[in-house]
């Protein structure tokens, strides 16, 4: 969301970020004025629980009824985020009295707050392939949770079962296939991966294949520590290839980081590094399928080994696999031949490089935020009508 943020703000507008405390770092790090709202979650105990952790479907399931159980538990989680920020949400933008909001789409006091107060609203979507909308029962239907709609209930409104449009940086050859139609805004994914200094070793060419192996900070919340050792033999199984390996363990916790094992001197770890300085001069990036990491890789042309367990990286990376820019392992399949045998796949393969080279050029046909900013305006000047 902060590049859309900041093309609002050269264009003239007043921008204001809204989270709850734990996100105000990260806000104060993107440059842009915030304002914290609300109180946290206890998100750790969810995690503690194993809540989303896919559990197998019984023989009488379809698989997707695993995925199912596990979107259920984000739903009610998020359900619970809104209810802790949308008091305050409501009282700050009574004050501030903004003409939009903008926000993702989880984090649902933005529609509450929206329909409270009578201003539009706009999703912004973050370059999942898969529209996963956890406000409908089954994702893709059109009845929605009564969680959902007991959150506007609440204050004595009309649930608002739709946003104003939604924005979307996913570009159209990734987008999974038949999805309902929506108020698509399409917008470029530009890259935001956090301050951060590059550092002086990316600039010298590297004398092998380079590759990143990426873990996903979310992940190990999720699934626990074992995504560390998972890692940890990953990056091994790279290593045994002759490549040079980037080990990523900036967002792992110090003594965490024995569960990856020793590694060998051809696996550098490195702390936190924009994603996008260490993915450029790479052949090839292993990683768990998560959204930002995908379309960082996809945005840079890099062939992508996608590694997966929960339903966010599988659909992604099926995507990436269609495209011909990828190639996909269950994360209970991930032995170390299957991971050589696999990345070995993506080095010598120059089809994969074209087609990701293909993805990135369809990536950079997008429209820029820049032009994204003047449909908002129209839409702010289209509730002004209507009042």
């Amino acid at each position: 969301m902060v590049p859309l943020a900041w093309a609002c703000l050269n264009a003239g507008h007043e921008v204001r970020f809204a989270s709850t405390p734990s996100l105000m770092d990260t806000v104060h790090e993107s440059g842009l004025p915030g304002v914290s709202v609300g109180r946290d979650i206890d998100a750790d105990s969810w995690y503690r629980r194993g809540t989303f952790v896919p559990k197998p479907a019984a023989d009488d399931e379809p698989e997707i009824a695993a995925w199912m159980r596990v979107t259920d538990q984000l739903a009610a989680k998020q359900f619970s985020v809104c209810e802790h920020m949308v008091d305050e949400l409501v009282d700050y933008c009574r004050d501030w009295r903004p003409d939009l909001i903008v926000h993702d789409p989880v984090t649902f006091a933005g529609p509450v707050a929206g329909r409270v107060l009578g201003i539009p609203t706009v999703s912004h979507l973050y370059g999942l392939a898969r529209l996963l909308r956890l406000d409908i029962k089954d994702w893709v239907g059109t009845e929605h949770r009564t969680g959902y709609l007991d959150l506007f209930t609440r204050w004595g409104v009309e649930p608002l079962l739709h946003p104003d449009a939604w924005i979307d940086p996913c570009p159209p050859s990734l987008r999974w296939p038949g999805q309902q139609e929506i108020d698509r805004v399409q917008m470029r994914y530009i890259p935001y991966n956090g301050p951060g200094i590059e550092q002086d070793w990316l600039r010298e060419p590297p004398r092998r294949p380079r590759v990143l192996v990426s873990w996903g900070t979310s992940q190990q919340k999720k699934l626990g520590t074992s995504i560390i050792e998972l890692f940890g033999n990953i990056a091994r199984s790279v290593a045994s290839l002759d490549t040079e390996v980037i080990l990523t363990v900036g967002a792992m916790e110090p003594d965490h980081r024995r569960y990856l094992g020793e590694l060998p001197p051809n696996v550098r770890t490195v702390d936190w590094v924009p994603l996008t300085t260490l993915v450029q001069s790479c052949q090839a990036i292993v990683h768990t399928g998560g959204t930002g990491m995908m379309m960082t890789a996809a945005a840079h042309g890099v062939p992508q080994l996608g590694i997966t367990k929960i339903p966010e990286g599988r659909f992604n990376v099926e995507r990436l696999v269609a495209v011909g820019a990828g190639r996909h392992l269950a994360q209970d399949e991930a032995d170390a031949e299957a991971v050589r045998g696999e990345v070995a796949a993506l080095l010598t393969d120059d089809g994969y490089r074209r087609s990701a080279a293909t993805l990135r050029q369809d990536v950079e046909a997008q429209p820029l935020p820049a032009t994204v900013v003047p449909v908002l305006e129209e839409l702010v000047a289209k509730a002004e009508v209507a009042k």
